[in-house]
């Protein structure tokens, strides 16, 4: 049996209400302060909100839960940390609800983004907000095991949550995967869902499932890509919205800054920022897998406390990386950008930029894992050469304002020195320095901003030196 929404179906048409409902809004309003109250949610939906502590709305939930519930497809951009998941979350576990959905029915709605991380983020929310309801919820994704995916869609699940691949697989290749009724599907981070790798496997995903179906597209950032993105997913124009919309962005729960710094310095700054900070929680952002590998081996193996998260781990490992240090208090994380979309790592205090996203949109991704939720503040690092000053005028020209950060530690030769000492006396670490060299250089060649990072004006020998190489060989 065909299902659909009879709410959706009379909604759609009522543009009258949609601009209403728009017109509405005060911009100048303090959304923060209105609570889950002044929507109709289910006794247990409410109950459950109330005992995660969700009590008031942020600005992207007080606008997209109602018009995701009147059955409108959505384009939203907001920054990251701003609700966006609770704001897809609740309106599917209403609309499930009120139609009295079975697993019979088949699959209800899928939530797409372009992580395994943001994925087993996506699938914890749900599970958690579904504590009172019976509503089977699964999740499918690269790494995991594909045969109990099969087993659990056999069974009947009413919300999954995917990453591309995966799904596109199951599609193609899972007898009895029932989509012919899916009313919902949700793009989480859908600017990266462009990206290549996942483009050709996007647009079989839409050539295969229904076409009379709501479509919801969130991302921090707006990017060309999306146009082919928004023209292949929907079939009529969406509504578009956008908060925190501001002039710059200086978010005032992120202090950013920069420090201009030499190459072969900056583990030196790094350890000093860390011995600082130790009753606090740290993110250290690397441009490649290999550096992530080589620099956490190294304050291993000077007793320091540090997890790895990259795209080179087996599965099982990125997992419990990920929520171990979600459930640390005090805790040091390494990682490329796969950690910089949409996770949300609690309390973190400091996002030290060791190496600038190859990407620069990546930027805000990056810094939006601390100063998160309406009392977050956090810090904000980022380590600049000086062959790379003109990424300062683009950032400020794209509206970001960093302010120089000057820190007391005047000489860092004693850290690195007995850095370079710990990795010459091991063959490991010198095979891994030279990967993590090797990496670091393919990274600069392949930079979008060629003009700015380019390989001829580094200097070489610190750069050597930064991985402990005196000497560089192949």
């Amino acid at each position: 049996m065909e299902l659909k929404s009879f709410i959706s179906f009379k909604i759609r048409k009522q543009s009258k209400k949609k601009k209403a409902w728009l017109s509405s809004i005060d911009k100048n309003t303090v959304l923060t302060k209105h609570t889950f109250e002044i929507i109709i949610l289910s006794n247990y939906t409410m109950y459950r909100l109330l005992e995660l502590s969700f009590t008031h709305m942020t600005k992207v939930q007080f606008i997209g839960i109602p018009l995701q519930i009147c059955g409108f497809d959505l384009l939203c951009s907001a920054r990251t940390g701003s609700g966006k998941t609770l704001a897809f979350s609740i309106p599917i576990i209403e609309f499930i609800l009120t139609l009295g959905w079975k697993k019979e029915n088949g699959l209800g709605a899928i939530i797409l983004s372009p992580t395994r991380e943001l994925t087993l983020q996506n699938y914890y929310i749900l599970r958690d907000l579904l504590k009172y309801h019976e509503i089977n919820v699964g999740i499918l994704m690269g790494g995991a095991n594909r045969k109990t995916e099969t087993e659990k869609i056999k069974s009947g699940i009413v919300i999954v949550a995917a990453t591309p691949g995966r799904l596109l697989d199951h599609l193609k290749l899972t007898k009895g995967f029932k989509i012919n009724n899916l009313q919902i599907l949700i793009l989480d981070e859908a600017d990266r869902c462009m990206e290549i790798g996942f483009e050709e496997e996007m647009i079989e995903i839409f050539k295969i499932l229904p076409t009379n179906r709501q479509t919801i597209m969130l991302s921090a950032t707006q990017t060309k890509n999306m146009k082919g993105l928004i023209d292949t997913s929907f079939k009529k124009k969406p509504v578009f919205f956008a908060v925190d919309n501001r002039k710059d962005f200086n978010i005032p729960s992120i202090k950013q800054g920069f420090s201009i710094i030499n190459q072969d310095e900056k583990m030196g700054l790094l350890l000093a920022i860390i011995k600082k900070n130790k009753g606090g929680k740290i993110i250290v952002f690397f441009s490649s897998c290999n550096e992530v590998r080589f620099f956490s081996t190294v304050l291993k193996s000077i007793k320091l406390d540090i997890f790895d998260l990259h795209g080179k781990q087996k599965q099982y490992k990125r997992t419990s990386t990920f929520f171990s240090f979600c459930n640390s208090q005090r805790s040091i994380l390494f990682c490329t950008d796969i950690a910089a979309r949409g996770l949300d790592f609690p309390a973190v205090d400091w996002i030290i930029q060791f190496s600038p996203p190859t990407d620069p949109k990546e930027y805000v991704h990056r810094i939006g894992r601390t100063g998160r939720g309406i009392h977050g503040k956090g810090w904000s690092l980022l380590f600049i050469l000086p062959s790379e000053m003109g990424l300062l005028k683009f950032l400020k020209k794209n509206r970001f304002i960093l302010e120089e950060f000057r820190f007391p530690f005047k000489n860092f030769s004693f850290l690195n020195e007995r850095i370079k000492n710990i990795i010459n006396k091991n063959f490991f670490l010198k095979k891994m320095g030279k990967e993590a060299f090797s990496s670091f250089i393919n990274s600069y060649k392949n930079h979008i901003l060629r003009n700015i990072f380019d390989p001829k004006k580094l200097n070489i020998e610190k750069i050597y030196s930064c991985y402990g190489l005196k000497q560089f060989s192949t």
